[in-house]
């Protein structure tokens, strides 16, 4: 009986380990758009500062990049519509555009362990143009994959 006894507490750790499923949270996958800058169909960069704030309370979702050939940031998770203003600023000149991005949210779960995540999905984007002549959706869907969502085509690079 004793021996029964210990070696059933000696494989106890075991029995926990085996029972434990990992939690595989999507601990590096992010939801976030994808963004690049085109001219004459070719990707190019910004070589002066990119700024982008979002909504009324203008809060900056990017601060003074440069050399941005594109961006990556979140979206709001209940809003229908997101309002970016873009400002370029040169040794000589600041340019602003505001660019509207119209979609529907869902949740996305996983499992009870991990949080849930808001997946997107593009139903039209519009701008002023100051800089921005137009912008094409290329993957409508907001979600996990890291690949450009949007193509902002430029009148000239800034």
């Amino acid at each position: 009986m004793k021996r029964a006894i210990t070696i059933m507490l000696l494989s106890m750790p075991l029995w926990l380990m085996m029972s434990c499923e990992e939690i595989d949270c999507s601990l590096y996958n992010t939801v976030t758009l994808y963004a690049g800058f085109y001219n004459d169909g070719k990707n190019v960069a910004i070589t002066d500062t990119l700024t982008i704030t979002s909504g009324r309370e203008n809060r900056v979702l990017l601060n003074r990049m440069t050399g941005a050939n594109g961006w990556e940031i979140p979206l709001s998770y209940w809003q229908q519509e997101d309002t970016l203003t873009l400002h370029v600023n040169g040794l000589d000149y600041s340019i602003e555009d505001t660019v509207w991005i119209r979609k529907t949210n869902t949740p996305h779960f996983e499992s009870p362990d991990c949080p849930t995540n808001m997946f997107h999905e593009i139903s039209a984007v519009t701008s002023t143009h100051h800089f921005i002549d137009s912008i094409t959706v290329i993957k409508a869907s907001v979600d996990y994959a890291q690949i450009e969502n949007i193509q902002l085509h430029l009148f000239g690079t800034p």
